[in-house]
């Protein structure tokens, strides 16, 4: 018995620790960033990816590559992938404690130095909550007929 009083003390602050840390019940958050992500993908901007994005983040595009987060970044910004428009609509969130999911649809223009691409995708995406924001941990999009 006393092994498990040892232990209860510890627990009791990491559980209290963890719910302080939570992210709001409200799914409305987790939407918004996924919107705030897909608006600094087509802006390019920097400052909002490397927040918004995890370090160990892997982001499946819709032809099968797969990239992490660097990669990412450097297609991005360094001019081997540019997002022209990316709007999402038939979007649904759901919130499992520190985690979320967004499925959407999404309508995106993507121009690369060989050629610019219309799309139509479905694509989930899953958050998980970090300090004070969510970030972009997984991502995987197909495309639509």
């Amino acid at each position: 018995m006393a092994t498990c009083c040892r232990w209860a003390l510890p627990l009791v602050f990491l559980a209290a620790a963890a719910i302080a840390a939570e992210p709001s019940s409200d799914d409305r958050t987790l939407l918004a960033a996924d919107a705030a992500r897909a608006q600094a993908m087509v802006a390019g901007d920097a400052v909002a990816l490397e927040r918004l994005l995890a370090d160990d983040l892997s982001y499946g595009h819709s032809d099968g590559r797969v990239q992490g987060k660097q990669e990412l970044l450097q297609a991005l910004l360094g001019g081997k992938m540019r997002y022209r428009k990316l709007a999402a609509d038939e979007t649904a969130a759901r919130l499992y404690g520190c985690a979320g999911i967004v499925t959407a649809r999404a309508v995106a223009e993507v121009e690369t130095p060989e050629r610019t691409l219309s799309l139509v995708l479905r694509y989930t995406a899953t958050y998980v909550w970090r300090a004070d924001h969510w970030a972009l941990v997984a991502y995987q999009s197909v495309r639509l007929p």
